[in-house]
């Protein structure tokens, strides 16, 4: 790829692509001057992550001024990357939850239709029935401990937090990430010897920790496109005014 560095580069970022273009400076005859713009490349609003060309690109276009390029790279993730990861997840979920409804009803179905079978009383006490019968009971047991009787939500309903007021379910959802962080890093010192020094965690253990590495820093990118949420420049000492340090365990 060839070395590109223009005088100055930015995005343009549509409902489909994200393009980066070169601008310079085209002097005019009559003294003045305008500016002029190279196409250098693009990529779908799609993606959740930039590809590999397009970031050496826009490595090479700010060679030099490593300032534009986290600018650039800063925009790209908050307004595209965030956006299209969880438009993705939010697809992957309602399509994993229709695929498991899907599977229920289709497995009622046919269990609702097996006692009406032709001969069914006949045969169903034959030893090869039986124990297709048992191995079929032993599976749903699996299943019926997922059964939570004390919510009573019709079939294929939304759950409560599908109409919560967004701010209300974002509100939730702080709560719920407040008290887990406070759980988490009281857990965590030695002295409560929940883990003794040299403890080995479970892989899933690690995995998780490692999800919440990018999956924190992704929140904080997408509520920091919200200028009532972005950190103050002294952020850090305001830490006693923001936290309620009386219900806090001592950092260690």
């Amino acid at each position: 790829m060839a070395n590109v560095q223009p005088s100055s580069v930015s995005l343009k970022i549509n409902k489909s692509s994200v393009m980066l273009y070169a601008n310079r400076y085209v002097a005019l005859p009559g003294g003045g001057s305008a500016t002029a713009q190279t196409y250098l490349g693009s990529f779908p609003r799609t993606a959740t992550e930039v590809p590999s060309t397009f970031e050496v690109l826009l490595r090479e276009s700010t060679l030099g001024r490593p300032e534009r390029y986290l600018s650039l790279m800063q925009r790209i993730t908050l307004d595209v990357l965030i956006p299209a990861r969880l438009k993705r997840e939010q697809e992957e979920c309602r399509q994993n939850r229709a695929a498991i409804g899907n599977a229920l009803r289709w497995a009622t179905q046919n269990l609702q239709a097996i006692p009406r079978m032709p001969a069914y009383p006949t045969h169903i006490g034959q030893p090869d029935q039986q124990a297709a019968l048992k191995a079929l009971l032993e599976a749903s047991e699996d299943l019926a401990e997922d059964v939570e009787v004390s919510v009573e939500t019709p079939l294929g309903a939304e759950p409560d937090t599908a109409i919560l007021p967004p701010e209300e379910r974002l509100m939730q959802l702080l709560k719920s990430i407040d008290a887990a962080c406070i759980e988490i890093a009281a857990l965590m010192p030695e002295q409560t010897k929940a883990f003794k020094r040299g403890y080995v965690f479970q892989p899933e253990t690690v995995s998780g920790v490692q999800r919440l590495w990018f999956r924190s820093s992704d929140v904080i990118a997408a509520l920091s496109a919200r200028s009532q949420f972005r950190r103050a420049r002294n952020w850090s000492g305001l830490r006693a005014k923001v936290l309620d340090m009386r219900h806090e365990a001592p950092a260690t």
